[in-house]
């Protein structure tokens, strides 16, 4: 693999265990251990992963983000001419986005003020506790919808799952797709949002820039639920629990 692919985290540039072990010759699982390691050795390491699923094959599988520290933490004791190559086109693609969120504009006070509710409630979701317990269900809704985060689609499974609806990414995805939210087929663009679905404000699509090694960069697109569509498919999926529906 020649491609070097950043996405953002909270506002940050950040790579992935998995094309850190690809790019490096390493097995995934090893990176994840090593993730694993640093982050149990020292909590402030904490701060620097992020933990996530990727598809393969419809099924889903443990993944880390990683930002600017965390990838040199890990990253420090790689060596070899080929692994010195390798940190050089990551240091430069982590300055070439860096330059590009730092000429996005600035979030308003009510966007920052509605994010920051996000972020709290992504920290009692850690904790397993239920938001609704601690916070409003209309103010929360209201700084979900606000929000300028989304999420992907196995994000919203898991919270759909943390309010009782037994559902997987997997088959979240298969009832998108049958329902008519993302394009289904053997198709290039299977699992992107429908026409309707974007119109209506519930899913956007994520471009991430992908820094190939001969210089050139291109576009990567991942379907992610906007705060709006959080709101609604919990909504929906919750009404059709107490109606006793089949989800």
């Amino acid at each position: 693999m020649n491609d070097i692919i950043l996405s953002t985290q909270n506002g940050e540039p950040v790579a992935s265990s998995r094309q850190i072990a690809e790019n490096f010759g390493k097995e995934h699982k090893n990176v994840m251990q090593a993730v694993a390691n640093l982050v149990a050795e020292n909590s402030a390491a904490k701060s620097m992963f992020y933990e996530t699923t990727f598809e393969n094959r419809g099924k889903q599988y443990p993944m880390y983000l990683m930002n600017r520290d965390g990838f040199s933490l890990l990253v420090m004791g790689f060596t070899g001419k080929a692994a010195l190559e390798w940190k050089l086109k990551y240091i430069e693609a982590f300055n070439q986005m860096e330059k590009k969120l730092a000429q996005r504009p600035q979030l308003s006070r009510s966007e920052l003020m509605a994010q920051a509710l996000i972020a709290a409630h992504d920290e009692l979701e850690h904790k397993d506790k239920q938001i609704a317990e601690l916070t409003p269900k209309g103010i929360f809704a209201d700084a979900v919808s606000a929000s300028k985060q989304s999420i992907l689609v196995g994000e919203l499974a898991k919270i759909l799952k943390q309010n009782g609806v037994e559902i997987g990414a997997t088959r979240l995805f298969q009832w998108m797709r049958d329902n008519g939210y993302l394009i289904r087929g053997n198709r290039s663009d299977r699992n992107m949002p429908t026409q309707m679905s974007v119109k209506r404000g519930l899913f956007e699509i994520k471009e991430t820039t992908v820094v190939h090694s001969d210089g050139h960069t291109s576009i990567s697109k991942t379907p992610k639920v906007t705060g709006k569509g959080q709101v609604y498919f919990v909504d929906l999926f919750l009404g059709q629990r107490k109606l006793g529906a089949d989800v």
